[in-house]
């Protein structure tokens, strides 16, 4: 895993909306790599696929809510709640990262089918919920952040 670097509170809020978006397509390449992996029922490489993106991605999130939501709270507050729900998603990510990540990675050296399939199951999950946040991200926080940000 990256060393975590650290918040950039002096980079613009609309550059940093442009990189948010660039590293939404770099963790697009690895869905696919860990989607690759798990047809070809390589559920460890898929897992450590997800594992070295987990810093990537935590960090990711711990900026999104630094910066982007104190935009929308101080000048969008009333047209916030969506974009909060879609924030608490990155409760059920951490989540998975930290916690099942790990019962997925005993999972692949399992030798019964069903803990494989499940592993499978898990993997698959995490790919869809993660593609439906960047994309929710992408049609509802970033374009409210860069009008409240340019209205405030």
């Amino acid at each position: 895993m990256t060393k975590s670097r650290r918040i950039n509170f002096d980079e613009s809020i609309p550059r940093m909306i442009e990189r948010l978006k660039s590293e939404h397509i770099v963790f697009e390449s690895n869905l696919v790599r860990v989607e690759n992996s798990i047809k070809m029922n390589n559920i460890k490489l898929a897992t450590q696929i997800v594992q070295d993106m987990g810093e990537e991605i935590i960090q990711h999130a711990v900026e999104e809510e630094a910066r982007l939501m104190r935009v929308i709270m101080k000048n969008a507050k009333d047209e916030s709640s969506e974009s909060i729900k879609i924030m608490q998603e990155h409760n059920w990510l951490m989540n998975f990262l930290n916690n099942r990540l790990t019962l997925i990675k005993n999972a692949a050296t399992s030798s019964d089918p069903a803990e494989h399939e499940k592993a499978k199951g898990d993997l698959n999950e995490f790919v869809d919920n993660l593609r439906r946040h960047f994309k929710e991200e992408e049609q509802i926080v970033f374009p409210l952040t860069l009008r409240s940000e340019s209205a405030g």
